[in-house]
């Protein structure tokens, strides 16, 4: 396969005439490209005495995202070979990367022989492990490797993330598109930084790419096939909707405004924390409707942030207490579809309960019996005494879980769906706000990773949401709209026991339109793609 090396490189006089003869040698390499990241050291003419074929100069040091971009324009070999630029004579020993991303996998990344001494403390080395570990399950031994095989319109399908966040981003984004990375023992050796000023301050260069890698892709906020433009509009659009919340709240009452505000800020320092819980800590990870392998708990942040929250809150004591046994008891139920839900599971709710009559218990029936269990307990303490009301509560609380739940198909839906389910409580009264205030504002949050296919709220999430929405409809509503608001539920949860629920929203454009908005992530890999990383 012609193969075309790419070296970065950023004042590399030294060494860079070493790794370009040396990458030469190499099996099946047609051109070697340098890139001079903005150097003042000679580097670019040592690149051209050595018989690079193209050197590349950058007027000013724009990182190695940006380098390896420039030389990836300019590259015309089918597979890409990067290399550092201080690999000197080893370059010549990348040959078993080269036979890697040929043969059984499409990303061939190399593992250099240890150096003891070399380094520094693994500050940016276990932040760069632990970002793929999160996002992607995957533990590599090294996240940082500059030394990659791949297939041309792989990388140019994913794009590169900036500066030294490459990597992490490359390996991120290849493992979401379900494309095989193996790691390949390389005998190259490279010049190590020291534990001196500059060694610390290379590394502290790292440690903030790839933090920022993190906290654009953890939060859904940017990656590298987005703009910077729509980076800045969504993070514009969380911080906007955040303080509109806010202040929607302060309208009602200032405990209001306090309960969602305390849970706007708990929701944007706990979501980090929240995914390693589900996916590491917990191991829950599922395909979503593209295939990627995603933190499938994500919504563990709504029982998280909502407990808490309704405690600060204004709510009424039967209020308060129903609330907290809907968030608590339904955020137990989703979680444990989610842990246990394993294999081939019946489908929809007569298919759990036609299971359960004929002895076979699933996790989706004990959250059916369950929900509807936790929302009659609420229904008593919201209408004790009143057996008809209960019912009609418990109905509504449950029909409304598990209607968020059948939206949790698709990127964004749910979130779409529990806003929608929260119009009219809130527009019929502000203290609504009280118990959905806090849900809203976590949900904001999670929105942003919800829409660009980064993680999966999962059952502990939809659950919370769809139940608490319902709670609050049976608080606001009478006994007649309840009864409406049930009876049209139930149509909707027959109907889609009989046809897909995706292929109604796609035959209707209304929901069409509404079920994109704000969709956004890297396509499934083309075909043509598919067939050069086989």
């Amino acid at each position: 396969m012609p193969t075309s090396v790419i070296i970065p490189a950023y004042r590399a006089a030294d060494t860079i005439a070493e790794t370009v003869r040396a990458a030469r040698t190499l099996p099946d390499v047609d051109e070697v490209l340098v890139v001079d990241d903005g150097s003042e050291d000679g580097t670019a003419e040592a690149a051209r005495s050595a018989g690079a074929d193209e050197v590349l100069v950058l007027p000013a040091n724009e990182g190695k995202g940006a380098a390896l971009w420039l030389g990836i324009g300019a590259a015309s070999g089918d597979r890409l070979l990067f290399l550092d630029a201080d690999v000197g004579a080893s370059a010549a020993e990348a040959g078993p990367l080269l036979a890697a991303a040929g043969n059984d996998t499409a990303m061939a990344v190399g593992v250099l022989p240890a150096r003891p001494g070399a380094g520094g403390l693994g500050i940016a080395m276990g932040l760069a492990r632990a970002t793929i570990r999160l996002l992607t399950g995957l533990d590599p031994a090294a996240p940082m490797s500059g030394q990659r095989a791949l297939p041309a319109a792989l990388v140019r399908h994913i794009g590169l993330a900036p500066r030294f966040g490459v990597e992490v981003g490359l390996a991120v984004e290849a493992a979401h598109l379900g494309v095989h990375i193996r790691e390949v023992q390389v005998p190259l050796e490279h010049t190590a930084t020291g534990r001196n000023l500059a060694g610390f301050g290379h590394r502290g260069r790292q440690f903030a790419d790839i933090l920022r890698f993190l906290l654009l892709a953890g939060y859904g906020l940017g990656w590298p096939a987005l703009s910077r433009a729509k980076t800045w509009l969504r993070a514009a659009l969380l911080l906007a909707a955040l303080a509109g919340l806010t202040a929607l709240g302060a309208a009602g009452s200032p405990s209001a405004a306090w309960a969602s505000g305390v849970a706007a800020a708990g929701a944007i320092a706990l979501w980090l924390p929240c995914l390693w819980l589900g996916s590491v800590t917990m191991g829950i990870r599922k395909a979503n409707h593209l295939g990627r392998r995603l933190p499938a708990a994500a919504g563990l942040l709504f029982g998280i942030v909502g407990l808490p929250a309704l405690l600060l809150s204004a709510l009424g004591p039967s209020a308060l207490r129903a609330g907290l046994i809907v968030i608590g008891a339904f955020a137990a139920l989703g979680l444990l579809d989610d842990l246990f839900a394993r294999g081939r599971q019946a489908r929809g709710l007569r298919g759990h309960l036609s299971s359960l009559v004929r002895g076979r218990v699933t996790t989706g029936a004990v959250k059916a019996l369950g929900g509807l269990a936790a929302g009659a307990w609420a229904g008593a303490v919201l209408d004790p005494g009143r057996p008809g009301l209960i019912v009609l509560d418990a109905l509504l609380i449950a029909l409304c879980a598990n209607f968020v739940n059948l939206l949790d198909l698709r990127p964004g839906r749910a979130l779409k769906g529990f806003a929608l389910l929260c119009v009219i409580p809130v527009g019929m009264s502000l203290n609504s706000l009280h118990l959905l205030g806090p849900l809203l504002a976590a949900a904001a949050v999670a929105a942003p990773s919800d829409l660009a296919g980064r993680t999966m709220m999962g059952d502990v999430g939809s659950n919370v949401l769809g139940g608490a929405a319902g709670l609050a409809l049976a608080v606001c509503l009478g006994p007649t709209y309840r009864l409406v608001a049930v009876v049209i539920l139930a149509i909707i949860h027959l109907a889609c026991e009989r046809y897909s629920l995706s292929e109604i929203i796609e035959r209707m454009p209304v929901l069409r339109a509404l079920d994109k908005l704000g969709a956004e992530h890297i396509p499934p890999l083309p075909e043509s793609v598919k067939e050069a990383a086989r």
